[in-house]
């Protein structure tokens, strides 16, 4: 495979310093073990410290305290030199590793998070002017098994109906698609490409937007080419029925998740989401049957997929084939009697072992395709296999 020449890669990590800042290293931090809430942390403000970074660029603190970060973030004039703000929107962008996450904007809380729902973008203004602060303050606590991180951080300035082009980090992510299609599907025409970009890009005159747009004109044949192949992305929140915490605190995290769905998809009416776990659904229609219809309503409409297949995701490498046999029972019968649907995947992303016989027991419940990640999760033998059919002892085959 042909390697991609550093003008590109270059070029792609320059564009997005024209509207985009990581802010990871400002933050100041407050350990609170007492419990005092925004109030108290904020009068605290002798006690707060620079927070370093450690090899991997996070912010980390011990398991099972809670820490408090404090941010005042102002709007240059320009990013790069000579890219203009004025009249952008601007968003935070934040991954955590906690068991529970609070953002705070000037003192108002705007979003909350935990373990699963471990990112966001906030906006911070539809159309920022230069000199605007933003007072942020993110409460993290880390869990109670591991120690927390702050996982990243960056403001991102977007032009979202710029007249000429989007913003450069916009223009460098399409870059960055080309070049991993390129690299994936034709590397033989990948030196021609970048050459093109290279003789382009330094070519052109004219401000930031005029060069990108004379860039993406020039690129349009291989937008075309792109858009042969489509990549279709569903939603999911995994969550774990019990873990490391009471199961009482499964319901609370499954109740916010779905939720957060819900207003989601009211804002972004093409998004699709799947979950499994029928335990969780039964949960819901018992005590939440209000969430629980507005759910079914989302299934019978096509916005919600019920990828269940097992009524958990349980351990599948030493439990006995009954066990099994009625995990694919139970939650096929449960799918069927309040979706009107059975689930043709197995959706098993965190379950660490399989037995042999799972295909064949998928297949007499109806099951055809079998989805996990966690054979990617072993350092000695790796899994050398994207897409495969796996066979059992008695023949039955169904694709993983």
């Amino acid at each position: 495979m042909n390697a991609s020449t550093p003008f590109l890669s270059n070029l792609i990590q320059a564009l997005r310093t024209y509207s985009q800042q990581d802010v990871q290293m400002h933050w100041q931090g407050l350990h609170d073990d007492a419990g005092g809430g925004l109030t108290a942390a904020m009068a605290a403000g002798d006690q707060w410290e620079v927070m370093p970074l450690n090899e991997r660029r996070h912010i980390a603190w011990p398991q099972g305290r809670v820490l408090w970060l404090y941010q005042r973030m102002t709007v240059p004039e320009t990013l790069n030199g000579d890219y203009p703000l004025e009249g952008l929107t601007l968003r935070l962008s934040t991954a955590w590793w906690a068991e529970d996450a609070q953002v705070y904007v000037h003192g108002e809380l705007v979003q909350a998070g935990d373990l699963f729902d471990f990112f966001t973008r906030v906006c911070l203004s539809q159309a920022v002017t230069p000199g605007q602060s933003f007072d942020v303050v993110l409460r993290l606590e880390s869990p109670k098994h591991d120690a927390g991180a702050l996982v990243r951080s960056h403001l991102i300035y977007e032009a979202l109906n710029h007249p000429i082009s989007p913003e450069p980090g916009f223009v460098a992510d399409e870059l960055q698609v080309l070049q991993s299609y390129l690299q994936s599907l034709a590397p033989e025409k990948l030196p021609i490409v970048e050459a093109l970009i290279t003789k382009e890009w330094q070519g052109s005159s004219g401000d930031v937007h005029q060069r990108l747009a004379s860039l993406r004109q020039c690129l349009l044949p291989y937008g075309d080419w792109v858009k042969q192949r489509q990549i279709h992305c569903v939603g999911h929140a995994h969550l774990d029925l019990a873990w490391l915490w009471p199961v009482a605190d499964t319901w609370r995290a499954a109740e916010r998740t779905f939720e957060s769905v819900l207003a989601l998809q009211q804002d972004f009416p093409e998004l699709t989401y799947t979950h499994s776990s029928p335990a969780l659904f039964a949960w819901l229609e018992v005590n939440r049957p209000e969430l629980f219809g507005r759910i079914q309503q989302q299934v019978a409409q096509g916005m919600w997929s019920i990828d269940a297949g097992l009524w958990v995701e349980p351990e599948l490498n030493i439990a006995g084939g009954e066990a099994i046999a009625r995990q694919i029972l139970y939650g096929q019968r449960y799918c069927q009697e309040k979706f009107a649907t059975r689930s043709l995947i197995a959706w098993l992303p965190d379950t660490f072992g399989f037995c042999s016989q799972l295909p064949q027991l998928l297949k007499l419940g109806g099951v055809e395709v079998f989805a996990t990640q966690k054979l990617r999760w072993n350092d000695t033998t790796q899994f050398s296999h994207e897409l495969f059919r796996w066979q059992a002892p008695d023949g039955s085959e169904i694709l993983g």
